[in-house]
């Protein structure tokens, strides 16, 4: 029997336009009456997390930036890694050279941008709703997580060139024009394994829905990982079971079979 449930969030637990559908909202509190968690564990800051955790009844735990920040309900934090100043400027000089790129710094609730008025940075303020300020060069940044946006093709290019110079740090697309960059420990099923105390639970008894690269790692290591049907075809692969797109109550369907 599962005793808890971790959920990536955009393309998962939200449909395409950003909202969680009557039908799984109303799986979800079904099992969280019962007192099984639900957690929702995305690349989003908190504030992008909270308006929606907020509906969840009896959501007490949420996790931020893959897994470099975990919040209780009180939203004290369980959990906060870093990435180090000097990765973060070293990454600077290369990202210097593509201009054509958002590049975000997420520290907490705060979000700061290289240009306020690139149209990936414009981008992601429309979707999270989140004010991001001007990068002060005279500042020393040690986020929780850098956000590269740009076309998929420049995204995959720069995600091999990091991969390569920083093995200390995680780097990985969230989505195809998407890529994270995050202390080398923030990962979701890093989370999912810190949180196996917490809950009282083990990874065996977890069960997970992602469908993105930077889901892997918790779908392979809980005890049921589902992709979703809108998951590109690697990330069904590795999963031991694929539901319902995000759009179609993919969630909904697998709590009302597993859970019922």
């Amino acid at each position: 029997m599962y005793k808890a449930v971790f959920s990536d969030f955009d393309g998962t637990l939200l449909t395409s336009d950003h909202k969680i559908s009557p039908k799984t909202l109303k799986a979800i509190q079904r099992i969280t009456k019962k007192g099984i968690p639900f957690v929702p564990i995305s690349a989003r800051s908190p504030l992008g997390i909270l308006p929606y955790a907020k509906k969840i009844e009896n959501c007490n735990v949420i996790v931020a930036f893959s897994g470099a920040l975990i919040l209780d309900h009180n939203l004290n934090a369980l959990y906060s890694i870093n990435i180090p100043a000097e990765d973060v400027q070293a990454i600077n000089r290369i990202l210097v050279r593509h201009p054509a790129l958002g590049v975000n710094y997420y520290t907490d609730n705060d979000c700061v941008a290289r240009d306020v008025n690139n149209k990936w940075v414009i981008f992601e303020r429309g979707v999270t709703g989140i004010q991001i300020d001007p990068y002060d060069e005279s500042m020393v940044y040690s986020p929780h997580k850098i956000q590269i946006i740009g076309d998929a093709d420049e995204i995959i290019a720069i995600e091999h060139s990091l991969k390569a110079e920083f093995p200390n740090l995680n780097v990985c697309r969230s989505l195809d024009n998407f890529l994270e960059v995050m202390h080398k420990s923030a990962t979701k099923g890093n989370a999912v394994r810190f949180l196996e105390n917490y809950f009282n639970v083990k990874m065996e008894e977890c069960l997970a829905f992602g469908d993105n690269y930077n889901d892997i790692d918790m779908l392979q290591n809980v005890g049921l990982g589902i992709a979703m049907g809108n998951a590109p075809e690697a990330i069904k692969q590795i999963a031991k079971r694929v539901t319902a797109s995000n759009n179609e109550d993919g969630i909904a369907l697998i709590l009302d079979a597993v859970f019922a």
